[in-house]
């Protein structure tokens, strides 16, 4: 079972080595797995959208990143509002504060499996907990339309934006999930679990800014609130 390690813009340098091997298993796959993006000289891969508003959660089991969410607010330049906009002709491109868009999820070879309580569930398990945590009511955006069965078999629901179109062979289609406390019992059923998956060290910036605060969670796990400054509202 993975460990979904929060990663962000306030904490990064508590995973220097994790980061590092998560590009590079998003090199391996996007570049030389799925030919997404041209190969990179320094072997990780980085795109436009990897800022200081991201949300990574690092899926870690036995010392090794095997899976991988990134998280952007929608209120922020995204994927979809940038490269594929003309897929949300049903709703329009998504620009509320508590939606976020979900990207960048890979499995390592090994850890992937065609059973329902695989590592990909557990990921999606970690990314719905961690989206009720922070309050948001909606992830989702461009995916591959082979995930829609697996949301279903989730017992999700994921609403399309727009029709799905094929590209490079491939089919794809915008769509977003409904957050809420029955999304998040139901993959923990499946999974039989009832425990967090969930890491929080260092400094958590929350995702839906409000009061401009941080939370600082210790390696005990003891909350502490911390008045940090992020700039003025």
């Amino acid at each position: 079972m993975i460990t979904a390690h929060v990663v962000n813009a306030q904490n990064k340098h508590l995973y220097e080595n994790e980061f590092d091997e998560f590009l590079r298993r998003r090199h391996d796959f996007f570049v030389h797995q799925k030919h997404w993006r041209p190969p990179s000289p320094d072997g990780r891969e980085v795109d436009q959208f990897d800022t200081d508003v991201a949300t990574y959660l690092l899926g870690i089991e036995e010392g090794r990143v095997v899976t991988s969410a990134r998280l952007i607010p929608t209120t922020e330049p995204h994927m979809v509002s940038e490269v594929f906009p003309h897929m949300c002709e049903k709703s329009g491109v998504p620009r509320l504060p508590d939606w976020a868009e979900w990207t960048r999820t890979f499995v390592v070879p090994d850890k992937r499996s065609t059973g329902l309580r695989g590592t990909l569930t557990q990921l999606c398990c970690a990314v719905m907990e961690y989206a009720l945590d922070e309050g948001l009511t909606a992830v989702g955006g461009v995916q591959e339309t082979y995930f829609m069965p697996h949301h279903g078999a989730l017992k999700w629901h994921a609403e399309p934006l727009g029709m799905a179109r094929e590209e490079n062979g491939e089919w794809y289609i915008v769509a977003y999930i409904e957050v809420n406390e029955a999304a998040l019992a139901s993959v923990r059923k499946i999974l039989r679990i009832e425990h967090s998956l969930l890491a929080r060290r260092g400094a958590q910036v929350p995702f839906v800014h409000g009061d401009r605060s941080s939370i600082y969670i210790d390696l005990s796990g003891r909350h502490e609130i911390h008045a940090i400054h992020q700039g003025e509202p």
